[in-house]
């Protein structure tokens, strides 16, 4: 930190945390700053990192710093689990970094209609404890993620067709405001803060704990299947029925049987190409009629003989297992990060060229040491929509007449430094040439909306949400922050358009 305060910001720290405040050159600091997602946010080096245990530590770090942060002495980061791959969104070069996985607990009420789960949680301990009681909740997909952020970001869960956005299924926030003040935002108290914090991100507040709807669960059909690569040409054309559009005899896929959640993806890696689909049955029916034409069992498109069947996954199993299965697939420390367009789903065509620009990327940079590639797909239907704006609202404001739309998802990985700015460019220049070609040749197909869980470094994702849910948010911060601690102090993540 190059500010002439730090010895008194130090001491601002110990006053409230003694000795859970990291310094650079100790073990400690090392092995917390070099636990992230990726290796970006690991070379971020924050001058201190606090380690509250309890929301009082909280409020007492915000109201210790408060004065440095708002003099631009000082600047914050908040980390949940740290999955943002993004250098800067949950870590601070020369600031000071509030590492919130010493909050812990999940708590489930005595009606068991709602579970309180603290802000430094990862989703695999909450399925666990809740399948004791043959309950979840809609989180994510992956079990080695965040609670936080992922909330905050809006989310996407395998019950979302029925749900809509996990965050949807949060009924209170408990927030630590620029004040230090603790606060309870729900449908009845404080509820614009309510609204603004699903899918607001770290724009008004410290979040400390969720409250999330359960519901019950059992047994869940689903899994992975593995295809050649040539099937993706096949593969689009179904995506008309994943969205609710009939398709080749089939009325009841995708929209219709809302108990189904499917995600494609063509993917590189060891000099190899496979399509991938991950797809459930919520309800637990094996092989659905709604899933057959994925599936290459009873399908009219012969992909049977074409799955790669000794690497293929689908069974009957827990959400708890299922989400284990998936974090599998991603590692800590790697140099990797995600890209994301939304289109509308009226062109498969789209998807297509997309695709065909993506290979023409990966044959530049597949030289890369350790590179891999995979293109991905997912979808939100007008049922997912519609079940969203039921919920009570949140800050991506989507019109279910929106839907159904896709949201196409890049994620390259990669081993060596030297190769990042190539990457990266390539990366941008696939992205720019498919919103262009979506906007240009294709009846106007690009949706403004991003994904912010899957949002790239230089996205306005704020501004996607449209103007009047941006109105609402630069109210909201106005109301809870009037100073902009958040806004000016925390430069991390994706803040409200100026």
């Amino acid at each position: 930190m190059t500010s002439s305060k730090t010895p008194q910001i130090l001491n601002a720290l110990t006053s409230v945390l003694g000795d859970s405040v990291l310094q650079p050159g100790s073990t400690e600091y090392e092995k917390d700053n070099g636990s992230y997602f990726s290796a970006f946010e690991n070379e971020v080096k924050p001058s201190f990192i606090a380690k509250p245990n309890n929301v009082e530590q909280v409020q007492g770090i915000v109201r210790a710093l408060r004065p440095y942060v708002l003099s631009g002495d000082c600047e914050l980061a908040i980390r949940g689990a740290g999955h943002s791959p993004i250098a800067g969104s949950a870590n601070v070069q020369d600031g000071v970094t509030i590492d919130m996985r010493g909050l812990k607990g999940i708590k489930l009420s005595d009606d068991q209609s709602v579970v309180e789960i603290a802000a430094g949680e990862i989703w695999t301990p909450v399925y666990a404890e809740l399948e004791k009681y043959g309950l979840t909740v809609a989180g994510a997909r992956v079990g080695r993620i965040g609670v936080a952020g992922f909330l905050l970001g809006g989310g996407l869960s395998i019950f979302s067709t029925r749900k809509g956005f996990a965050c949807d299924s949060v009924v209170e926030f408990q927030v630590v405001l620029a004040s230090g003040e603790v606060v309870r935002a729900n449908a009845e108290e404080n509820a614009d803060l309510w609204r603004s914090l699903r899918g607001g991100m770290n724009n008004f507040g410290i979040v400390t704990s969720f409250k999330m709807k359960t519901f019950k669960s059992g047994p869940i059909w689903g899994g992975i299947t593995y295809y050649h690569p040539e099937v993706i040409e096949e593969v689009f054309p179904l995506i008309d029925s994943i969205c609710g559009f009939p398709h080749d005899g089939y009325p009841y896929v995708g929209e219709h049987d809302k108990d189904t959640h499917l995600m494609y993806s063509v993917g590189y890696g060891f000099g190899q190409k496979v399509v991938a689909c991950v797809m459930y049955h919520t309800q637990g029916e094996e092989n659905p009629r709604a899933l057959r034409e994925y599936t290459g069992v009873e399908s009219p498109i012969d992909f049977g003989y074409r799955r790669i069947k000794e690497m293929c996954t689908m069974r009957t199993s827990t959400q708890l297992e299922f989400c284990e299965e998936l974090s599998k697939f991603s590692s800590d420390g790697s140099r990797q990060f995600w890209a994301s367009i939304t289109i509308k789903a009226n062109d498969t065509g789209l998807l297509e060229d997309i695709c065909e620009e993506w290979d023409k990327t990966l044959e530049k940079l597949k030289d890369a040491e350790g590179f891999t590639f995979t293109l991905g797909f997912q979808f939100l239907t007008v049922s997912m929509l519609e079940n969203s704006a039921k919920a009570g609202g949140n800050a991506m404001a989507i019109p279910p007449s929106d839907g159904p739309l896709i949201i196409v998802v890049i994620n390259p990985t990669w081993s060596l430094p030297e190769d990042d700015d190539r990457i990266f460019k390539a990366v941008e220049n696939l992205v720019a040439e498919s919103r262009e070609r979506a906007v240009t040749r294709y009846r106007s197909s690009l949706h403004p909306y991003i994904f912010a869980n899957y949002a790239y470094k230089e996205d306005d994702v704020i501004a996607g949400y449209g103007k009047e849910s941006v109105s609402m948010l630069r109210e909201t911060s106005k109301k809870y922050d009037p100073e902009g601690l958040f806004q000016k102090g925390t430069p991390g993540g994706f803040k409200l358009p100026k």
